[in-house]
């Protein structure tokens, strides 16, 4: 077995694994792909990726239904992600609202759940 850090010219070899929705979206400026091989296959993988991330989107209940909110603050967000040179912005969402407007902005659903994870050393 062998493991290595897999070079962005091979991150299509990803396509089979948990990394296939992900893998296409990810600076490589921003992203180590751990690989672990035999035999010339992969046969594990850990994506190590520094993302821009979003969290704790919020409408005042009396402004929800009503665009102008959302809009400005999409356009604003937009704005500063390109600003940081951001390819991506990953999210989550908590309710159908919020899951709602990421459809709207093209948003790709991930699978599973998601967590922080402390770092010890």
């Amino acid at each position: 077995m062998m493991t290595r850090i897999l070079p962005e010219s091979e991150w299509s070899r990803l396509a089979h694994t948990e990394a296939s929705e992900l893998y296409r979206h990810l600076d490589p400026a921003r992203t180590s792909i751990v690989v672990v091989e035999q035999g010339g296959a992969i046969v594990g993988c850990h994506v190590l990726m520094t993302v821009l991330h979003a969290e704790c989107l919020w409408i005042d209940p009396a402004f929800r239904g009503r665009p102008s909110v959302a809009r400005r603050l999409w356009a604003a967000v937009q704005a500063k992600a390109l600003a940081l040179g951001a390819r991506s912005i990953m999210t989550a969402a908590c309710d159908d609202r919020v899951r709602g407007l990421l459809a709207h902005v093209g948003a790709t659903k991930l699978s599973g759940d998601h967590y922080v994870i402390p770092v010890r050393g």
